[in-house]
């Protein structure tokens, strides 16, 4: 028999790879979702399901009970769940870290602490890097917005534990396949339009989702334990070369907006104030203007590739992967 997983947050973009990964390498695979969750990315008839309510202490520790006694306790734990935009600043604390610590005291409680719990954390906990220098695990910690301090929250929590074998997983911008962010930057190039807030100099890092999930269970299978990992493709970017390497994928010519700060932060009040009359999460807003008005982004992966992590894509090759799949799904027009 394989060793059990249970991946928390599995229905949605990096959590349903990862599931597709551990199948991939013989995991007794359990898929962490809500009752109301999607599971069309699901659909391998070899994943098993756990619904699980991390609001609720004694339904999730009666959740894990059963399943350990069905199946047998789980190895490996890769906890994915949480919200990366919300419709207040509460919301992120309670699901990002609330939800983390009882998650982590339901499974000592219960006596079923696995092998390594593995925390799907962030960049944006960082915070962004100081003049060009790319951001380190040494970095001074200094997240621009609730997002990002709810992660530092979780993080700094694992740390107080004892007897609790963790690693802490900080990806830098995830793209490929199901996801929506990145698409609908890609959505506005194809309509002939290449907007960028400030300046067109940003330095960003990116990951594309399968290398993160190698990168995920390469470490998991590491004997590395009770530390943080940044995750990037190795290469720090230009919003300007983002851009442009999407120009040259969809082969399209754009009007290019530098648009003043102010104005966006103009649009990011309205938005929030939309967004409390529909009450949907504001697609920007206050909080995420300050990461983009951040100059650096760039990152610094040594821990991971000491691990003999090697990323199959660069931007150039991720986005052409990320762009044809979009087409054959029918997201952007062949």
């Amino acid at each position: 028999m394989g060793k059990n997983i249970l991946i928390t947050g599995a229905s949605g973009f990096i959590g349903s790879f990862l599931v597709e990964e551990a199948i991939k390498r013989n995991y007794n695979t359990f898929a962490g979702i809500r009752n109301t969750s999607s599971r069309k990315y699901l659909n391998d008839p070899r994943v098993h399901f756990l619904e699980l309510d991390f609001s609720k202490e004694m339904c999730l520790e009666n959740s894990l009970r059963d399943a350990a006694t069905r199946f047998g306790s789980f190895d490996y734990i890769i906890h994915n769940a949480g919200v990366t935009r919300a419709k207040d600043n509460e919301t992120f604390n309670r699901i990002n870290y609330e939800n983390t610590v009882r998650f982590v005291e339901a499974l000592q409680q219960t006596k079923l602490v696995p092998q390594k719990f593995i925390y799907i954390s962030s960049l944006a906990s960082f915070g962004p890097g100081n003049n060009d220098d790319p951001i380190t695990s040494q970095h001074t910690r200094s997240p621009l917005t609730a997002y990002g301090r709810s992660k530092l929250k979780a993080e700094q929590y694992l740390y107080s534990t004892t007897d609790f074998p963790f690693l802490i997983i900080n990806p830098t911008a995830v793209y490929g396949p199901r996801e929506k962010d990145v698409f609908f930057l890609i959505k506005t190039i194809e309509r002939h339009m290449e907007i960028y807030i400030g300046n067109s100099q940003q330095l960003l890092s990116f990951i594309h989702v399968e290398d993160l999930c190698e990168a995920i269970f390469l470490s998991m299978e590491s004997p590395v334990i009770n530390q943080n990992l940044l995750i990037s493709d190795k290469h720090v970017y230009t919003s300007k070369t983002f851009n442009s390497t999407i120009k040259t994928k969809l082969n399209k010519k754009t009007l290019c907006l530098v648009l003043p700060v102010k104005i966006v932060r103009l649009v990011a009040v309205i938005s929030e104030f939309i967004s409390r009359k529909s009450g949907n999460a504001p697609i920007i807003n206050r909080e995420r203007m300050k990461e983009f008005e951040a100059k650096n982004w760039g990152v610094d992966c040594s821990e991971i590739c000491n691990l003999g992590f090697t990323p199959k894509y660069n931007l150039d090759s991720g986005l052409t992967h990320t762009i044809d799949w979009y087409k054959e799904q029918g997201w952007l027009k062949k």
